[in-house]
């Protein structure tokens, strides 16, 4: 049996990449995609606010929103309050695929999950929510 951490980690990627293999047939990437839930979530964050909750540089996410702005997935809008500051909101096109998206991650989910139970699913969930608040405490 592989540690935890290396388990944990692989069906991260096995499920990571096969988010990101369906999400390419409507030109979205896992990274987009990560700034998208940011959004449909509450529109309106600043660059900096998403940089910080996905744990990103300042550079990358600037990348990214450019080609999702080329993309019309999102618009960015200096803040009226402060000028410095930009906030990113949905297009259209970007509020379309939250329902796309998010029944993309509940059919990868559910497959990661075949054959648990109710119970099961239940208690591996427990499990890793336990497992995290551990190493957290260190």
């Amino acid at each position: 049996m592989e540690n935890l951490g290396s388990a944990v980690k692989t069906l991260t990627h096995v499920m990571a990449s096969e988010m990101d293999r369906r999400l390419r047939v409507h030109n979205v990437t896992i990274s987009q995609w990560a700034i998208l839930r940011q959004l449909w979530e509450r529109e309106g964050r600043s660059q900096v606010e998403l940089q910080e909750r996905l744990s990103l540089e300042g550079a990358t996410v600037t990348g990214l929103l450019q080609r999702m702005e080329r993309a019309n997935l999102v618009q960015r809008k200096t803040d009226l309050a402060d000028k410095r500051v930009q906030r990113v909101f949905l297009t259209e096109h970007g509020r379309d695929l939250e329902p796309v998206a998010r029944h993309i991650a509940a059919e990868i989910n559910e497959q990661a999950l075949k054959g648990f139970t109710e119970d099961e699913q239940a208690f591996l969930m427990r499990l890793l929510a336990r497992a995290l608040h551990n190493v957290e405490e260190m």
